[in-house]
């Protein structure tokens, strides 16, 4: 008879290693977070906010991140105690010295309903545009203010000018009218051109819901080649996930909710991956059960990209898909969800997810944005990985999945204060709570960051694939200790930093490769030190 591990033995087995540096260590548990949100300053200016979306980026280019935070502005003023009234999104410049200031003149200051946000160099000047998904309403019945101008706010694109936003929205074509209940938007270079594309999601709760690729036309002019590209009109979602799963140098995208694939195709077109549609079928429990956060990583250190799906539900059964690699020019996807240890249901919403080597023992872990609210004390859901076994990655929740009693729409990872652990800042939604800085305390092991900067590619790097092996053993995949692909604006509502952090335990040197965006080149990178950001220059 064969038996599944319930979420507290899973629990039981994070203090015992499958795999080598996975044991936690003696002192405390593997992964672990202070809430530092009031002495960072970042408690009272979002008092009262209902945050619904938010991005870190590098604003003034003084190698800090800063952060970016959105709500819904348009609900009576009683629900947003302990402020008056709604609560503007805000942009926070990091000092450096562990606190932030709030920027007061700035048009990343707005009154709408943001549900999502991205940091991100679209004219490769060296500094990042901010885009701003808001989710607009055609009409508004509301008379009193705030409110009835955030009902309809479009999305915003702000233009980075030496540090200070201009906005450009009205002009640039990436925020027409049209345009409505937008969810989340993800940064590609669909065509290879050096030139970040947008591509925007909007949510089923429109007349017309569609996903918009927008093409960038230079000088932050963009047009909307979503016909063009053969993508269809009536693909809904909430989150968004982009990487170049089917090896041919050209980005694909998964879109949950409405679940679908689309890959890359010669023509440079699009087409939905239709053999993967049993494999992303979802049968909601109720009207709400909906897939709602993706992330693209390699679970198991194979060298091919798996999937984690995360749902927007009170009985969320999140999913694992393994990547048992390409087929005929398809990823071969399949659902591993119970056998690597998320096969619990958790009791909570879980809408975010990301992926991230949260105690650097050079095992990725996935994160999902519910938490164990108690005593004022947050813990976010962190699924610690054990290691690999048969090709399997194994994980454990760091606390037991039935405990988790709170939730966040958002929550963008970063290491906010440059010690080589990744932080998270989650972003409330509830009377009652409020959004928190977590700064990781995981015992200290080597790590490393890797940054690609591109010249005929683009600035940021996104799309570029970065590997990491065992020193001295450069592109020998029995020596892989990690693989990403450079991305920002995955999960849902959330736009992290283009950069790809590997935790690498005791290695104190590596060797690193990296293929820049299309494929076009391959800079190596041997023994390289641990606990530092590479920066990769094309």
């Amino acid at each position: 008879m064969t038996r599944t591990l319930s979420a507290c033995a899973l629990f039981a087995l994070s203090t015992a290693a499958l795999a080598p540096g996975a044991a936690a260590p003696p002192d405390g548990p593997a992964i672990a977070f202070d809430d530092v949100t009031e002495g960072a300053g970042l408690k009272e200016p979002l008092a009262g906010l209902m945050g619904h979306g938010g991005a870190w980026g590098d604003v003034d280019g003084d190698g800090k991140p800063d952060l970016f935070v959105g709500g819904f502005c348009d609900r009576p003023n009683a629900e947003y105690k302990p402020a008056a009234g709604p609560v503007a999104s805000a942009l926070f410049r990091n000092r450096g010295n562990g606190t932030f200031a709030q920027v007061a003149d700035t048009p990343a200051k707005m009154f709408g309903r943001t549900s999502g946000a991205v940091f991100a160099d679209l004219n490769n000047d060296g500094r990042p545009e901010l885009y701003v998904a808001n989710n607009a309403r055609n009409k508004s019945k509301k008379t009193d203010e705030p409110q009835a101008s955030a009902l309809t706010r479009r999305s915003t694109l702000l233009k980075n000018d030496s540090g200070a936003f201009v906005d450009v929205g009205k002009d640039s074509g990436a925020c027409p009218d049209a345009l409505l209940s937008a969810r989340n938007v993800a940064v590609l270079d669909y065509d290879n051109d050096g030139l970040l594309d947008l591509l925007v999601i909007e949510d089923k709760f429109t007349a017309k819901p569609r996903t918009t690729l927008f093409r960038n036309e230079s000088g932050l002019k963009f047009r909307d080649v979503t016909k063009d590209v053969g993508l269809p009109e009536n693909v809904f979602g909430l989150g968004v996930a982009v990487a170049d799963v089917n090896d041919d140098g050209r980005p694909d995208m998964l879109v949950p909710h409405s679940n679908k694939l689309f890959l890359s195709t010669k023509d440079g077109k699009y087409r939905e991956a239709t053999e993967l549609a049993a494999v992303f079928a979802w049968k909601p429990l109720d009207g709400e059960d909906w897939p709602c956060g993706a992330c693209f990583a390699d679970l198991n250190r194979d060298g091919r990209l798996d999937l984690v799906l995360s749902l927007h539900s009170t009985k969320a059964r999140n999913k694992v898909f393994l990547n048992d690699g390409v087929k005929a020019g398809v990823p071969q996807f399949r659902d591993v969800t119970k056998e690597v240890g998320l096969g619990d249901t958790v009791p909570v919403r879980c809408p975010h997810v990301e992926v991230q080597d949260f105690d650097n023992d050079g095992w990725p872990d996935v994160y999902l944005s519910a938490a164990y609210l108690e005593g004022g004390r947050v813990s976010p859901l962190v699924f610690h990985n054990l290691g690999a076994r048969d090709g399997l990655p194994r994980f454990a929740p760091m606390w037991p999945v039935e405990k988790a009693n709170a939730y966040y729409p958002a929550g963008p990872s970063c290491d906010y204060d440059g010690d080589g652990r990744v932080d998270l800042f989650l972003i409330n939604w509830f009377q009652g709570n409020h959004s928190r800085l977590l700064r990781n305390t995981a015992a200290a092991k080597n790590w490393l960051d890797v940054r690609v900067t591109g010249t005929a590619t683009n600035r940021d790097g996104i799309g570029a694939k970065v590997w990491v092996y065992e020193a001295g053993k450069l592109g020998k995949a029995e020596a892989l200790l990690g693989h990403q692909e450079i991305g920002v604006g995955y999960g849902y509502a959330s736009g992290q930093l283009p950069v790809a952090h590997f935790g690498l335990d005791a290695a104190a040197t590596v060797d690193v490769r990296v293929t820049l965006p299309g494929g076009k080149a391959t800079i190596d990178r041997p023994a390289t030190k641990a606990n530092q950001v590479l920066a990769v220059k094309e």
